[in-house]
Formats: C-alpha cells, structure tokens, sequence
C-alpha cells in the first residue's frame, strides 16, 4: 500500500485506511502529531499492509514495517499546566499512546 494524502490531520493510504491522532483539546492547548514532517520517501514508498508502531520518547512516534520505519513528531503547544498526550490511530483503532515534546508560550 502507498500513500496517497497527507494533511495536517492525517495520512491516508490508497487502500483506505488512515492513520491520524486525537487529543481531547482544552482551551489553551494544541496537542498534535505533525503528518505533513514526514520524509519525502515515504510518499513513494510501498508499505506491507501490517504497519508497526513505535514510541519515541517525549517527542514523537516511528510507523512502518520490518524494512523501514518513519517517523513523525508530536507537539504539545501550552502554557505547562496542561497534558501533554496524543493518541495514534490507524484504521480506526488506537495503536499508541504516547506523550508530545512540550511547547511553551
């Protein structure tokens, strides 16, 4: 499978399924996975139907197969008082939940 589009929310295969995040948001806060960061060869890669999942500690998550994994950084834009975590998706069911490199402003 091949991807077909990337947004700021999501990436979707040509098969279909999606692989996107979601994060209860509070007022003052925007905790994201950042898509459109992905490596350019990614696009043109065609990946095994059984994606694997990794953390990356603080800052974001690796997806792929057993050949090559991506990785994709996660944000977390607050004043500190808020949660830093984001939860992955892919084909509508949670494979990771991890924390976002915090933001602070």
């Amino acid at each position: 499978m091949r991807i077909e589009k990337i947004t700021e929310d999501a990436i979707v295969f040509d098969n279909g399924k999606v692989l996107d995040y979601f994060h209860l948001q509070n007022c003052c806060e925007n905790n994201y996975a950042d898509f459109r960061q992905l490596d350019d060869l990614a696009i043109g890669y065609d990946f095994d139907e059984n994606l694997k999942f990794e953390k990356v500690d603080g800052c974001g998550f690796r997806f792929g197969d057993k050949n090559v994994m991506f990785f994709i950084p996660c944000y977390s834009e607050q004043n500190g008082y808020y949660s830093d975590e984001v939860e992955i998706y892919y084909d509508g069911r949670k494979v990771l939940e991890l924390c976002a490199e915090v933001r602070l402003y």
